[in-house]
């Protein structure tokens, strides 16, 4: 299935035999960057971390965004006061904490102070491009700078280990944290283990595309309704009668679902006519997905407390895990009312009015928000969206453009850019955009296939054919990439290739009508007669309305002497268009004198 399938045009040439030319679709490109380039000179920052001990260590950092996060794969931070972190040429750089740790890959990312960064493209082992190369690089710092690049070789190892790779070459000065990059500049792995006695680097593979900046945006998203739901639980510990119970304590702890539920009905019970044990009971209902009960639960609570803002932000967390969205809206606006900070609830509030179709409400509540959030890839692609619905194809490519800044290895950044700039028409930026999506997904054929399109509408034949080469290599059963593979090897001259090219096509997909009329056209070409005439009934049969197959029978029989036949067809063309018929037989009166 194609999952960019935009719009198709047929481009078809209505008289006789003559070949029509593919279906296409449209793409994007996108804009040159404006990041400080000045500011950081590399994609690779070494720190010199020194903690509270006064104990220092080198580590290196890799830039994997725009807006100042780092990721690296040393653990030096963890569990320690840092005291001072510097740049390699000595700025003192701010250290704000964690944003996102994966244990079990190694991956940190770390926040410090920066203005705009370049960005790390990450690619596959099995999306490595041909011709990258047999030699991997790895830049080593040096007092001056970072760069001093080192060459590798790739060395095999009996062990079987899919999650690394192992170099050659000289280690001494290479840093945890580096990148290995091959020929083409593209990172496939970040050292993270050396053997200088073996003269080996272990670099462990990466998978693209990255989204790890999309899973710092959802920590974000669940740490609005976290601290909401902290607030509650922190109110009822003030209240020692209620934080004394032991149903108050074995709700908090317990995590079997049973146990959950249990103590949430013995909790209101008991505590009736407390509002905190209401929406504490609501909060736990919640987290084990009774949404009734979780819904009635909040109600009770807000109607002992009108004046906590915290309960409409959870009956708003409750209606839209119900997907109901207008009283989620109407919670989040009183809780405004209420006191709740604005730039927190216009996140969730723009959610829901896209919802119910509340598109520009919804763009201003997303335009406060990235005021306060800049760096939300979430809420820009959100509001990129949005753009698209209202038809703002300018506006919708401003949007994703400043998500992919954030997150180049964004999918839906780029394929919003695409949407977006195939609306507008304007096909080099499409081209460029489908272009870093295949960087970023190299065996989706549907982008091979999207790409070739565009590159059809900017009249690349060339490039045009070799994408769809791709897309059938990628989904031998693709109808529609053999059939215009097959277009573009016929106007090349490769009739043969696409001989076979259109018969996989109808094999594909026997009811293809143009598939038929243009394996007869090919054939007539190739004075294939019997099998012209075979394919163009069959044409007649899948293209109804379509009079073009039979106008190439009656010239084709005619010119074989099929006369009885010729005359049918004939007065099939003259019950559908008379004036064609008179034409028809004008002209061919005039060929036999």
């Amino acid at each position: 299935m194609k999952l960019f399938w935009l719009f198709k045009d047929w481009f078809l040439f209505l008289l006789f035999y003559l070949t029509p030319l593919v279906y296409c679709f449209s793409l994007l490109r996108a804009e040159e960057s404006s990041f400080d380039a000045d500011f950081w000179t590399s994609r690779i920052v070494d720190f010199s971390v020194v903690d509270s001990n006064g104990s220092s260590q080198w580590i290196r950092g890799i830039i994997l965004s725009a807006d100042g996060k780092v990721l690296t794969l040393s653990n030096v931070f963890y569990g320690k006061t840092v005291k001072e972190t510097k740049r390699w040429d000595f700025r003192p750089v701010q250290y704000l904490g964690w944003i996102l740790r994966e244990p079990e890959k190694d991956l940190l990312l770390v926040q410090v102070e920066g203005k705009s960064f370049s960005a790390l493209r990450i690619v596959s082992k099995d999306s490595w491009p041909q011709g990258a190369g047999l030699e991997f690089f790895i830049p080593l710092p040096t007092p001056e700078e970072p760069r001093k690049i080192g060459k590798y070789k790739l060395k095999e190892l009996p062990e079987t280990d899919s999650q690394h790779l192992y170099f050659s070459g000289e280690t001494a000065g290479v840093l945890l944290g580096s990148p290995v990059i091959n020929e083409k500049d593209q990172t496939i792995g970040i050292v993270d283990g050396i053997d200088p006695q073996k003269e080996l680097v272990r670099a462990r593979l990466l998978s693209a595309p990255l989204e790890i900046l999309d899973k710092a945006d959802r920590l974000m998203e669940y740490a609005f309704w976290k601290e909401n739901l902290d607030a509650i639980k922190q109110k009822g510990e003030q209240d020692p009668r209620l934080a004394s119970s032991p149903y108050w304590i074995n709700l908090w702890q317990s995590v079997q679902r049973s146990d959950i539920e249990k103590n949430a009905d013995l909790l209101i019970q008991v505590f009736p006519k407390s509002d905190v044990a209401w929406a504490s009971a609501a909060a736990n209902y919640l987290r084990i997905s009774l949404l009734d009960k979780a819904d009635f639960a909040i109600r009770k609570a807000t109607s002992l407390n009108e004046t906590d803002y915290h309960y409409p932000i959870l009956f708003a967390q409750i209606m839209i895990s119900r997907k109901e969205w207008n009283p989620a809206i109407d919670a989040l606006l009183k809780a405004r009312e209420d006191g709740a900070l604005s730039k927190e609830i216009a996140y969730p509030l723009g959610i829901c009015l896209n919802q119910i179709g509340q598109f520009e409400r919804a763009v201003e509540e997303l335009k406060s928000y990235v005021e306060s959030r800049p760096r939300h890839v979430s809420a820009w692609l959100l509001m990129g969206e949005i753009f698209q619905k209202m038809q703002n194809w300018d506006k919708s490519v401003g949007a994703f453009m400043k998500a992919a800044r954030l997150n180049p290895q964004s999918i839906r950044a780029w394929v919003g850019i695409a949407e977006s700039y195939l609306a507008l028409a304007k096909w080099e930026q499409a081209s460029e955009a489908y272009t870093e999506l295949s960087l970023l997904e190299p065996k989706n054929p549907s982008i091979w296939y999207n790409l070739g399109l565009v590159l059809l509408k900017m009249e690349q034949e060339k490039f045009a054919r070799a994408c769809f080469l791709r897309v059938v290599q990628l989904n031998p059963k693709d109808r529609d990439g053999w059939f215009n593979f097959g277009v573009l090897s016929q106007k090349v001259g490769e009739r043969l290739v696409a001989l076979d090219a259109y018969k996989k096509t109808i094999q594909i997909d026997p009811r293809f009508g143009m598939g038929w009329f243009n394996l007869g056209c090919l054939c007539q070409e190739l004075h294939l007669f019997p099998e012209a005439i075979d394919a163009w009934h069959r044409a007649e049969e899948n293209l109804p309305g379509d009079i073009r197959p039979l106008i190439n029978l009656v010239f084709l029989e005619n010119q074989l002497h099929d006369f009885n036949e010729r005359d049918k067809d004939l007065t099939k063309i003259e019950n559908l268009n008379p004036q064609l018929a008179h034409q028809i037989k004008y002209k061919i009166a005039n060929s036999a004198h």
